[in-house]
């Protein structure tokens, strides 16, 4: 018997209705969370959608003078982001561990706590620091005692960035050492690693003394990678060193180190990396050495040898009562600096005698300079400051505060090495491109 049209319209219907469903059940994935760090994780999501994250621990608030801080101490043990609407207070080391990427957004102010404690941040190796301001937007590390009152050197720690790059002090392929201040451990085999970006970053006010030979600085750079890159960065007014490099590989370009009262610039530990456009203005009140430039102290020899290539620095010293030097190259460095303009020191350059091989068979120069305004222009520089085609001059050179350049003499150290920015003059600051307005502050 057959069945009515209507009876096998209707079935044929109901089985293609049914297979359609079946069809966008099996095609339609159920979507959810799937990072289980997420607080809303679903186990069951196919499609990753919507995750939520807890904000992360140790941001606790604080009022001080009416306005909220947010607190951050400890580890970051995870990617976290910064935002420029709050204000952040740093308590005890702060560290950015292995794996983890730290991103502070452009115009945030991070200020150190008056806590008893000694606030910084530590990069660690294989963590980044990823802190990119504007020249109208900086990031800016300061002491809370600029609210509060009293902002003085010495505040707290600084940035230190920790990274895999060779160091020079075991001996051994795989050197490594402990940060000053229990800061982290440095030092690896990678040259190019990679600690993160700073762009339009300044420091003020740090470098805590802890003890004999245990002082932080404003930026320490401690066995950092190539691959890691920094512009534009500020340290101000710091009770050790403006800017540390222990070793590495990394490169710095436009930096300001200005009233510190020790080194401006300090290298050692094999550091082998490359830097331009770099001022010092140093404070009458304090300072020591336009730059400080060792191999290592306790063997001279040691490889791999600190052999930086440098060009475009301007040296302004100030008369604190202490044989200050513009550049002090000892401790068996090497390296190699064109186009400097130096003054204002008891010796301009000064070279210890452990580097005279250097200097005698072209690892170590200065060329292209001028010297002037200095106590004493040379001491033991040797060919530096007698070999003619060295180009160095006592010629005085027109400077208003750090600005002011010559060309006379200039080399473009572009032809030296494609990473260096062309540049045919002496001096940092050309006054028709004056790099340090709107995010730097003088003394």
């Amino acid at each position: 018997m057959s069945l009515p049209h209507t009876v096998i319209r209707t079935a044929w219907l109901g089985a293609l209705t049914l297979a359609a469903t079946m069809l966008m059940t099996s095609c339609t994935k159920k979507e959810g969370c799937t990072d289980p760090t997420a607080t809303n994780y679903d186990p069951d999501a196919e499609k990753n959608c919507c995750c939520e994250f807890p904000t992360p621990g140790n941001d606790e608030t604080t009022t001080i003078n009416g306005e909220t801080y947010h607190i951050l101490s400890g580890t970051v043990s995870s990617n976290r982001t910064l935002d420029n609407d709050r204000r952040w207070l740093l308590s005890g080391g702060v560290f950015v561990a292995n794996g983890a990427t730290l991103t502070i957004e452009q115009g945030t102010r991070l200020f150190a706590a008056d806590d008893a404690t000694t606030p910084f941040l530590s990069v660690q190796r294989g963590g980044r620091l990823s802190a990119v301001g504007t020249a109208s937007e900086p990031i800016i590390f300061t002491t809370i005692k600029t609210v509060t009152g009293g902002a003085d050197r010495g505040a707290w720690g600084g940035i230190i960035l920790n990274g895999y790059a060779p160091i020079n002090i075991c001996g051994t392929a795989d050197c490594t050492a402990e940060g000053e201040g229990g800061s982290g451990v440095y030092g690896g085999t990678d040259p190019n690693d990679d600690s993160g970006v700073l762009k339009y970053v300044r420091v003020e006010y740090a470098g805590k003394v802890l003890g004999t030979d245990n002082e932080m600085n404003g930026f320490s750079f401690n066995g950092v990678g190539s691959a890691t890159i920094l512009e534009h960065l500020q340290a101000f007014k710091g009770s050790d060193d403006g800017f540390e490099f222990f070793g590495g590989t990394v490169n710095l370009k436009w930096a300001v180190s200005t009233g510190n009262s020790d080194d401006s610039f300090d290298w050692t530990h094999g550091w082998r990396g490359k830097g331009q456009f770099w001022v010092v203005q140093q404070d009458a009140a304090t300072g020591d050495n336009g730059m400080e430039c060792d191999n290592w102290e306790t063997n001279y020899t040691a490889t791999p040898f600190s052999e930086p290539m440098i060009s475009n620095f301007t040296l302004m010293g100030a008369d604190d009562g202490s044989a200050n030097h513009g550049m002090r190259l000892r401790h068996g460095t090497k390296g190699k600096l064109w186009n400097g303009l130096i003054t204002g020191f008891a010796q301009g350059i000064r070279v210890g005698s452990e580097c005279d091989p250097h200097v005698a068979d072209g690892s170590l120069f200065v060329k292209n300079s001028a010297l002037w305004n200095n106590t004493t222009t040379y001491n033991n520089a040797g060919i530096i400051g007698m070999d003619v085609s060295y180009a160095n001059t006592t010629n005085s050179v027109g400077l208003i505060g750090t600005i002011g350049t010559e060309a006379a003499g200039a080399i473009d150290p572009s032809t030296m090495d494609a990473w260096f920015t062309p540049a045919l003059f002496k001096g940092a600051i050309d006054a028709a491109d004056d790099w340090t307005v709107g995010w730097t502050v003088a003394l």
